[in-house]
């Protein structure tokens, strides 16, 4: 397949590079395509945002590691990420991160360093798995001068196969999606609900798919 090509032609390049944390993400362990969801390494991922425009500024990033099993709460993190922008007032409503706040939060590049380590040999999860995908390859670009080659699944594009034609506003939206299977509600816009809200719908979806259903059957290499 010509994306997984593309994705481990990247790896071989970031193996060259002086860079610690981009050369470990290129000689971690990989899962097979061949390998059980259930049974692959995954990890949930959110990030509040100064707006969806492609510069929109990153403000707090999320995370959870997990599996089609289990969700390792006690390895989740999340970080406000600092930022000296003049900042959306519209988008500060929705995630609360103003100003202030967000002049306080972690260096980016210490942020971005750890999630890099955190996803090396797993599979990102997202609901609409595209906005962290971009945001996280712009970064790496910024800060590290490579944009990072990312493995992903995303729920809002699994969701639409397994409950097709759905009609109405928000029909697809991360809690409605959860709410067809029972899961509870949680508070939006924070990062790292968000994540977990996202790994806890996979898994869900997961009870409704083959039980050998395999990773390269849903995930993305981009």
């Amino acid at each position: 397949m010509l994306a997984r090509w593309r994705f481990e032609r990247a790896l071989s390049q970031l193996a060259q590079t002086d860079i610690p944390v981009l050369a470990d993400f290129a000689s971690a362990d990989w899962p097979e395509p061949a390998t059980p969801v259930r049974e692959a390494p995954l990890l949930a991922l959110d990030f509040e945002l100064d707006g969806l425009t492609r510069d929109a500024h990153l403000l707090q990033a999320g995370w959870v590691p997990f599996s089609g099993r289990a969700i390792a709460m006690a390895d989740a993190q999340v970080h406000d990420i600092r930022s000296h922008a003049e900042l959306n007032r519209v988008a500060v409503t929705v995630h609360g991160i103003g100003t202030d706040r967000a002049s306080e939060g972690t260096r980016p590049r210490d942020v971005i360093t750890q999630l890099v380590k955190a996803l090396s040999g797993r599979i990102l999860v997202a609901h609409a798995a595209g906005i962290e995908r971009s945001a996280l390859q712009r970064m790496t670009q910024t800060l590290f001068g490579h944009s990072l080659p990312i493995r992903s699944i995303c729920t809002l594009e699994l969701e639409r196969r397994l409950a097709p034609n759905l009609i109405g506003d928000g029909v697809y939206r991360l809690g409605a999606c959860r709410a067809r299977y029972g899961l509870p509600e949680y508070a939006a816009h924070d990062a790292l609900t968000d994540a977990l809200a996202a790994a806890e719908l996979l898994q869900a979806q997961l009870s409704r798919m083959a039980a050998d259903m395999s990773l390269g059957s849903l995930e993305r290499y981009i």
